[in-house]
């Protein structure tokens, strides 16, 4: 890596407060809207049409019992701590209009924050993240991490057609690249010694980065994809694989709890909770593995146009194999003539 494009990953490794903190509102911005717009009025509709049940959650007072052996409680509800889900009554509107109306029995309750926490906050991450990438540089914090991965990539076939090499170079290839067509990107593929869906990918990325705001929003799958493939499943895949574990861990103890009769059957915001965020986690694992590099990617030969099996190895691994295997040959010829 030449000490310019060096000096510019380092830069772009590097988020400054800007992208930290617009990264931060739109995240708590997505989780406020996927609140209160999204998981909150669906679940409204679920208990009320599936249920036929009334959902109280204005401040109405309804009497609770959170166990058969235990006395009759009394709860607020409110719209965000604990909604009370009570039989359907068209008579309660009028009943109360006239101030002598009983107060409703819930038979269940739902608490929204309990439940809907998991869901609302890696959505709102997620969210958050996907907009930043066709945000400018300056406060976009995944579309910087993008255009480092692209930087690096083109180092590293820069590194392998010139050696030490210029930011001019940098520019050549990325013209090169960008602007072949699928027959010149398949010649390509042998001129760089790296897979065909490798190369089309990255061709992919550049033709965003270069594009217009409007097409960058069209095209931010291709950049995203890039990211993914490139950086993201081969650094933290074990990573999520271990949450994935650890989430289902939590869900058998809350289902284990849940079984005891230590929570109870009225109330299953808590198990909500904890399938909402196995949930997720499988989630972000299936899209780890669909982004990935498969193993014949990894181990196998490439897609060139013309079918002979390449493996992308650096110049050092290739005079290191070069001379590995002239060292036989050079034993049996002197065996020869010892003979």
């Amino acid at each position: 890596m030449s000490a310019t494009t060096r000096s510019r990953v380092v830069e772009l490794s590097a988020h400054n407060a800007q992208q930290v903190t617009v990264l931060v509102a739109l995240s708590a911005t997505f989780m406020w809207l996927l609140l209160t717009m999204g998981f909150m009025p669906a679940m409204d509709t679920f208990f009320s049409t599936f249920l036929r049940s009334d959902v109280l959650r204005d401040g109405e007072r309804v009497v609770y019992r959170i166990a058969e052996n235990r006395s009759d409680d009394t709860l607020t509800t409110g719209t965000l701590s604990t909604w009370a889900l009570v039989e359907s009554d068209p008579r309660r509107a009028a009943l109360e209009a006239l101030g002598n109306a009983p107060l409703p029995r819930a038979e269940y309750i739902f608490q929204p924050l309990v439940a809907l926490t998991p869901l609302v906050l890696v959505g709102g991450f997620v969210f958050a993240a996907l907009f930043t990438v066709v945000l400018p540089s300056g406060i976009g914090f995944v579309r910087q991490k993008i255009e480092r991965e692209i930087l690096t990539t083109l180092d590293r076939i820069a590194v392998a057609q010139f050696g030490d090499h210029t930011p001019d170079d940098i520019r050549r290839l990325t013209r090169e690249i960008s602007g072949a067509d699928v027959r010149k990107l398949h010649d390509l593929v042998d001129v760089y010694g790296m897979p065909y869906s490798d190369l089309e990918l990255l061709q992919r990325a550049l033709r965003w980065s270069d594009a217009s705001a409007g097409m960058q929003v069209v095209r931010v799958h291709d950049a995203v994809k890039f990211y993914m493939r490139e950086y993201f499943t081969d650094r933290y895949s074990n990573a999520i694989l271990g949450l994935v574990y650890i989430g289902a861990a939590i869900l058998i103890i809350v289902i284990g709890i849940r079984g005891l009769k230590f929570l109870p059957a009225t109330d299953p915001s808590v198990v909500l909770g904890a399938l909402g965020l196995e949930f997720m986690l499988l989630i972000t694992y299936a899209v780890v593995l669909m982004y990935g590099r498969t193993e014949e990617a990894n181990h196998g030969p490439t897609g060139g146009s013309g079918g002979e099996a390449q493996f992308a190895l650096d110049a050092d691994s290739q005079q290191l194999l070069r001379a590995f295997l002239a060292t036989p040959r050079a034993s049996q010829h002197n065996a020869g003539d010892n003979a």
